[in-house]
C-alpha cells in the first residue's frame, strides 16, 4: 500500500517505510527510526524540531521547537494561505 502524508508524526507512525522528497527528488528513505532525525527535518523542511520517542508508538515523534523557518529555505510567510516564497 502507497499513502502521502503531510503529517511526518502520522507518517512515522503508521509506515514501514518512508520516502522523503524536496524539490521532487528523494532525499531520505527507510524506517521511520532510521529516516526522521533533526537534521532531515532542518534541511528538507526547514523545521527546527526535537525528535523524541512516541512513548506510545515506539516511534520518532517530532516535536517542533521554533516557529521561524531556516534561512534560505521557502516559507509562506505569515499569511498561512498566501503563496510560496
Amino acid at each position: 500500500m502507497v499513502m502521502v502524508l503531510h503529517d511526518i508524526n502520522q507518517a512515522c507512525r503508521f509506515a514501514d517505510h518512508l520516502v522523503v522528497m524536496k524539490d521532487g527528488a528523494v532525499v531520505a528513505e527507510g524506517p521511520p527510526g532510521e529516516v526522521v532525525d533533526a537534521a532531515l527535518l532542518r534541511e528538507t523542511f526547514g523545521l527546527e524540531a526535537a525528535v523524541e520517542v512516541d512513548p506510545v508508538a515506539g516511534t520518532p515523534l517530532v516535536i517542533p521547537v521554533a516557529s521561524s523557518p531556516v534561512p534560505g529555505l521557502s516559507s509562506r510567510g505569515s499569511d498561512p494561505n498566501g503563496p510560496l516564497s
